[in-house]
This record gives structure tokens, sequence and C-alpha cells, in this order.
């Protein structure tokens, strides 16, 4: 909830969970990874004070985990089994020279059973605020003492481990707002357990990416309630996933609205039963900072660390995640051909370049009819793709990646001036037609758009009337001025401009009197359904009327037989567009095809 400008996050956590949390948060240095270094240094130390084994202890209020490790088979033990809980609250060196001859420890675990631990000398390791939090230790399976030498080694040894662990926490690898380690810190774990040869590091693992979806998007958020409540929003997800993972899954937070766990192939099923969980508790908004409805998709990838690189880990995992957002799943698993997907829509952006020197695009084109006396009153070009490896491509497929790039706007030049080259020919065989193409916000928002357009029209010599823009209905085309002034600039020269499939996304009619457009063409998805939905009838019936109050011009797609077309004549549409009438063709065809459809002026 938001109060004063604060956000609270109260009543999110029952009494256990923020008890769990507090001892997390004590010691959230534990949470991070593997660490080569700290390896590096526990090998040193056996080596150096002449001991089998050598441990990096952080302790949480019930366990210790065991950060690094050398000749030893656990990663973490019960707090009451730990000898470097002695060294913690003494905060000093402590010795045990034989545990058996000890009060406290002749007891352990530990002692009387596997590993058989009989000798223990440790020296604390001091967070940035001075408080002991874990221990550098050496242990031997026979009594033995440790010489002043080796006490200072092992001191030396716990400064070298402190400084580490607090430069991993606080260079680069922990994430400011949940402070949990991060996609760096991910990739260096992953480095790590990939370089790594010993058994017990190499079992299987799993990589698991979750991204929290609210119905607005993280930006509409953050644009409506502020970048700090969508914070508080990140931070209560964070907390959630830390009381309901285990000591063993190690959580990192890549970006506000995305985390990702890795853990033993064997426990996936564990998380994933979590996370199902988890979303549950958030579903209603009721266990974060803000009234939403939140849900948590994830992707996951299964691998041998020592047989893929990490890069490649985080990336399969990602494109997994993906594919659940794409299909609306809770949880998918890595597919080969997810990769093979990507891959190809990285072929197709690389490769559009060439395309437009070697002519593998062309443009087709579909009929407008006036439905009543079945003349051809307007063409729409359609882009397509002869790709020398994938074949005839769908615009569909390659025009939304385009989109996305700076390669949009010269796509966008080649597909005009096309147009204005067969409008051209056209003209030379007596038929004046006008030619629609498609736009994107991305050409309206390009300075050069305009002037390159006048230049073309002036190159080829075409009246600007027979040219039409069309451009597709979305908030930002609607509300934006500067959209709207070339437009505008546009429409002063003779140019149409239309508004493409209308009553689909925003469908604000008075956001749409605030830009220039001369033609409103009505969306397939609420025309196909005419004939058998009564609604969708209703529907169009008012679009048209009030289109026509307004004086715009009216063009119906995706019509598909004959029923819809007399429907849409008895509302006062006229013209028409669909697989009924025409199907997309080249241009010589067209003008064989209906050279006696035309009107007669």
């Amino acid at each position: 909830m938001v109060d004063g400008g604060r956000v609270s996050s109260k009543g999110i956590f029952t009494s256990e969970e923020k008890e769990k949390l507090k001892g997390m948060y004590e010691s959230r240095l534990s949470r991070l990874g593997p660490s080569h270094a700290l390896d590096c240094l526990t090998q040193l130390a056996s080596s150096v004070i002449g001991v089998p084994t050598s441990l990096v202890t952080l302790l949480g209020p019930d366990v210790q985990w065991i950060k690094s490790r050398y000749n030893f088979g656990l990663d973490v033990t019960p707090l009451e089994s730990s000898f470097c809980r002695r060294t913690v609250q003494r905060k000093d060196l402590t010795i045990i020279e034989d545990a058996l001859d000890d009060d406290e420890f002749k007891c352990n675990d530990l002692v009387n059973s596997a590993p058989y631990v009989r000798f223990y000398a440790g020296a604390p390791l001091f967070d940035s605020e001075g408080a002991a939090i874990g221990g550098v230790c050496v242990i031997d399976y026979e009594p033995r003492k440790l010489s002043d030498k080796e006490a200072e080694m092992l001191r030396a040894f716990s400064v070298i481990a402190s400084n580490l662990l607090e430069s991993s926490n606080n260079v680069g690898f922990v994430d400011s707002v949940t402070f949990l380690p991060n996609q760096q810190r991910l990739m260096r774990d992953l480095d790590a357990l990939h370089a790594r040869q010993d058994e017990d590091h190499v079992l299987p693992k799993t990589v698991i990416v979750l991204e929290v979806v609210s119905t607005s998007g993280y930006h509409e958020l953050a644009k409506s309630y502020g970048v700090e409540a969508v914070e508080e929003v990140s931070k209560n997800i964070a907390d959630l996933l830390r009381v309901c993972l285990s000591e063993r899954h190690l959580l990192y937070a890549v970006s506000l609205s995305r985390f990702s766990v890795l853990v033993p192939q064997s426990e996936r099923g564990a998380v994933i039963d979590i996370v199902a969980a988890l979303n549950f508790r958030i579903g209603a908004g009721g266990n974060t900072a803000l009234p939403v409805n939140l849900q948590v998709c994830a992707g996951y990838y299964d691998f041998d660390p020592l047989a893929i690189a990490p890069r490649d880990t985080f990336r399969r995992a990602l494109s997994a995640l993906y594919e659940a957002l794409a299909y609306r799943e809770p949880v998918m698993a890595y597919q080969v051909n997810f990769d093979n997907a990507q891959q190809r829509k990285v072929k197709l952006i690389n490769s559009l370049p060439e395309a437009l020197e070697d002519r593998q695009l062309y443009l087709m084109v579909q009929p407008k009819i006036n439905m009543r006396s079945g003349e051809v009153v307007g063409l729409e070009a359609l882009l397509r793709w002869r790709h020398p490896e994938f074949g005839e491509l769908s615009p569909m497929e390659f025009v939304p990646l385009v989109a996305q790039t700076y390669m949009v706007n010269d796509l966008t030049h080649w597909v005009v001036r096309e147009a204005l080259g067969i409008i051209s020919r056209f003209h030379e065989k007596g038929c004046y037609l006008t030619i629609s193409v498609n736009v994107t916000t991305t050409n309206l928002f390009d300075d050069s758009f305009f002037n390159c357009v006048e230049s073309m029209l002036g190159e080829f010599g075409v009246d600007p009337k027979y040219l039409e823009i069309e451009c597709l209905e979305t908030e930002e085309l609607l509300e934006d001025y500067r959209i709207a002034s070339v437009l505008q600039a546009l429409r002063d020269i003779g140019v149409r401009i239309a508004l493409d499939d209308f009553g689909s996304g925003y469908s604000n009619l008075n956001y749409l009197r605030r830009i220039p457009v001369d033609v409103v063409k009505i969306d397939r998805s609420i025309i196909k359904d005419m004939e058998v939905d009564a609604g969708s009838r209703a529907i169009v019936f008012r679009l048209v009327q009030i289109l026509k109050h307004f004086d715009y011009g009216i063009v119906a797609e995706g019509i598909e037989n004959q029923a819809t077309a007399d429907q849409l004549l008895q509302f006062g549409c006229v013209v028409g567009q669909g697989y009924y009438f025409y199907r997309p063709m080249i241009w010589e065809k067209a003008l064989e095809s209906f050279a006696q459809c035309l009107p007669s002026s």
C-alpha cells in the first residue's frame, strides 16, 4: 500500500517469514554463489597450514553456509553443529586441538560421525560494519596444535576472505533495489561452476528465469504510481521468493520484474511448485505494495555445468521464458526449436540490407472494390520477401522485427518508391487508381520522412492524390502531436491519409478527431464475424454511422462472402476489400484481371 508518499509492505508476511527474512538480510552475503577466488584461498590455507580441509563459512539464524570448501563434502550444516559458531561468538581466533576433549563439541555429529572432525582452528569473518558473520577455518581429522605463525596466517586469510566477500556484495554484483545478487553475479557463478572439475560441483543444474507480469506492464505502473512504488513491488516479490526458497536455491535479481534461480536439477520441480504457489499469493495484488494483478511466468533450462557455456545456459533459459510469455503459459522448458526460431529472426534482420539491394523484396497489390457497382476504386500495396534461404515470407514474419530497428525507415522508403513506380506504370496504361502503403509510427517520427515522400513524388511525377499513407491505429499515433503534424503536412500537399485496423485497438473517436485522416479502415476482426454474430453487426453499424457523420471515407477489410458485403451495403459502407473479391497479386496481373472493372472515368 502507498501511505504518505512511502510504500508499505505491512501484512505481506507471516511472523515466521519475517523472522526468516531478518536472518537472511543479516547474512545476505550467504546468498551469493560459488567463488573461484575463495576456492583458491581455501586450497592455499590447507597447503600453508598443512591440514587436509579448509572452509569459508557464513552463519545464518539456523544454518551454517559453507561458501568455499577444500576437501569437504557438505554445502550447509545445522547451526548447532557449527564450530565457527564459537568463533563468531568470541570474535577472535578459536582453536580446538581435540574435539573429543571439548565439552561443547565432544558430542557433535561432525565429530562422532563422518567426517569425524578432531582438530579445528578458525578466524572470524567481519562485514563492513564490524559484525562477525562467519569464519575461515582449517580442519584435521586427528588432534594437533596450531603454531603462532600458522595462527597469524589464518588471521590473514580471514581478512582476505572478508574483503573478497564484501567486494562481491558491493561492487557490481548486487541489485540495488532488492539487495539480491544480480545478473552479473549469476553469470560469474555460472562461470565458476563451468570452471570447476570436482564431481560435487558438477551435478546437473537448472537455471529458472521468472518474469513478474502485470496487466499494464511495469513501465505503465511506474508512470501511474511512481518508480518507488514499483521498486517496492519488486522488493515484495524478492522477499516472498527469499522466504519460500531453501538455502540450496540461489536467487538472483535480473531486473525490476525479472528474477533467476540456480538450483540442483533434482530440485527443479520443487521450485516450480513454489512459483505456482507464489502466483496464488500475488495474483490479486494483496501481497504486494500495489493493488494490481500480477502473475509470475517461468522458463527453465536443465544443463550440465561442465558441458554448456554459461552464456548459453542463461540465454536458453531466457528463450524458454520468452516462449512462456508469448504463449501465456505459466512455465515452459527450453527446447532446441526455440533457438532455431530466434536464429531465424536474427538471420532475417541481418539479411535485410542485402534483400533491399538484390530485389528480394517485392510488392503485391490487393484491390478495393465499390461493392455496389463492382468497380475497382483503389489498391493496397502489400510487401513480400522472396528469401534465398527461407523462401516466400509474409510481412507478418519480418515487418514487426524490422519495426524494432533503425532499418524500418529504409524499408518504408523502399516501399513508397516501389509503390510510386507502380502508380506510374498504371498511369501509362490509362489506369488512375490511388495506391495505399503502410507506414509505422517510427517512420512518422523520422524528421526526413515528409521530405523523402515529397521528393519521390516529384521524381516520379505522380500527383500526390494517387498516394495514400496508411498508419496503424495506436495510442501513440492518436496522442502524439508530432505525428499529427507530419500527417497534416502530407495531407496539405495532397497525399491521402488512412487509419488502418480501426476497431482493433485504441478506437478513441475523440482522439481520432485530432489527427488529419481522410479514410478509416474497419478492422477485419469485427468484419469477419458479421454474418453469424449480432454483436459484431451492431458494432459495425454504429461505427459506420459515426464515421459517415464525420465525413470519413470508409473501407471494410477482410470481406470473405457475399452476405457480409450485402450487410455492409445496407449499413452504408460502400467500399470493401478482401479475398471474396480479390487476393493479393502482382501489379501486371492486377491490370489484366480487373481492367474491365475500372471506373469509366
